[in-house]
């Protein structure tokens, strides 16, 4: 039965506080409202639904740090964007050197004495905190620069396609709870009502089961 809640809403604080299958709900049905305390699907609520989304993430971050759980996503988002400002970088140094080649060469042709404003030592003292092979020789270090971009493109194309696949395998996921659920409660071999649990609750559950299998993992491997 439809109803309208009174203005004193109170709402779900944290992990411990959320219970798990109003977690699951929210999950399920993007209804964000599930954050308010006695809330039931249908009910009429005169509050922004935006809110309750930022204190539901706020949440799903504070469930993440009290079980010391590392987000694979930062980690790698992070390393992306650490090889991203390495490849600027190293773009910036190869673009110095080519000009320096193109100025030495021009100079060269016109037997113009050699500049000291861009010059081979310029390069490689640009470079001393650079993790590349260095050289006076500036055809052999740009060669060095151009191996270590090429190295830099190939880890960004691997962190982009590792982002990708995380990206589609959490869109599968999403849906995936109530099996996910399940199959722990079975993993562990114990009957679990989820409107008695917190969120909290269900990520020991969670780490105790892959714990489990670790341990047993561990004796077959002895077994063997």
């Amino acid at each position: 039965m439809k109803k309208q809640l009174e203005n004193k809403i109170r709402f779900y604080q944290d992990s411990k506080d959320l219970p798990f299958c109003n977690y699951k709900r929210i999950v399920q049905t993007g209804d964000f409202y599930f954050m308010i305390k006695g809330y039931e699907s249908g009910d009429i609520v005169n509050l922004d639904s935006n809110l309750l989304k930022e204190r539901f993430e706020s949440i799903e971050e504070d469930y993440a740090t009290s079980l010391n759980v590392k987000n694979h996503d930062v980690i790698i988002y992070g390393q992306h964007a650490i090889a991203t400002n390495e490849f600027n970088k190293y773009n910036i140094i190869l673009h110095l050197i080519e000009l320096t080649i193109r100025s030495t060469e021009i100079r060269a042709y016109h037997k113009l004495p050699v500049s000291e404003d861009l010059n081979a030592g310029t390069i490689k003292d640009l470079l001393k905190d650079f993790k590349v092979q260095k050289s006076y020789d500036l055809y052999k270090q740009r060669e060095f620069v151009q191996n270590k971009i090429e190295k830099i493109k190939n880890e960004l194309l691997k962190l982009d396609s590792q982002i990708k696949k995380e990206n589609a395998e959490r869109k599968e996921s999403e849906f995936d709870i109530e099996e996910q659920f399940v199959n722990v409660c079975l993993g562990l071999e114990i009957p679990v009502d989820d409107t008695k649990i917190s969120l909290y609750q269900y990520g020991l559950m969670v780490k105790a089961l892959i714990k489990r299998v670790e341990e047993i993992n561990k004796m077959n491997s002895h077994a063997r």
